[in-house]
């Protein structure tokens, strides 16, 4: 009876690594990845039946200069997990999507393969592609607006659109470290 107690009690308890590793752990106040799959969700979800192409998605982008944002790698890497997760829904939903990044071939490297690029010149260039997911974000104080666009690229028309708000939380940014001033957004590092 006492062996199975002893047992029991050793089973209670975390290996020591094991409860390092859970107290170092920093969580996110709301996961980015729950936003990101609730916008990809609206964007589709009153889509009417569409013709057959292919589908792709890119980086979501600041609004004001349509790229990513120099000063700003928490507003770039909510584009970038946009991109991402439109990519995982389209597919879940049936869409015939063509990854863009995808390069000629399989690079090796020491201690990695990767086959997506960002170097146009490993990228095929007949890539076909009839409609497109594209994003801006707005930073603003509390939240981050996210604008998702589905285009049709043969008839150069918006065929499903929505607006979403993202904590700024979410995305690694407090109240405290962003400021509005001037009609200007101004961040600091805490």
């Amino acid at each position: 009876m006492s062996l199975l107690a002893l047992i029991l009690s050793g089973c209670a308890h975390l290996p020591s690594w094991q409860e390092d590793a859970e107290e170092g752990q920093i969580v996110a106040e709301e996961p980015l990845l729950l936003h990101t799959e609730q916008i990809a969700n609206k964007l589709f979800a009153s889509l009417a039946p569409i013709e057959y192409g292919n589908l792709a998605v890119v980086s979501f982008t600041e609004l004001e200069s349509l790229a990513l944002s120099k000063a700003n790698h928490s507003l770039n890497m909510l584009g970038l997990q946009l991109q991402e997760s439109m990519l995982s829904v389209s597919t879940q939903r049936g869409f015939n999507v063509v990854e863009i990044r995808a390069a000629n071939q399989v690079q090796l490297f020491k201690d990695h393969e990767r086959l997506l690029s960002r170097d146009s010149g490993d990228i095929s260039k007949d890539i076909d592609v009839r409609y497109m997911v594209v994003g801006t974000l707005l930073q603003g104080n509390q939240m981050t607006t996210v604008n998702a666009r589905l285009l049709d690229l043969r008839e150069g028309t918006v065929i499903a659109a929505v607006s979403d708000n993202v904590p700024n939380s979410v995305i690694g940014l407090n109240a405290n470290q962003i400021q509005m001033k001037h009609n200007k957004l101004y961040r600091s590092s805490l």
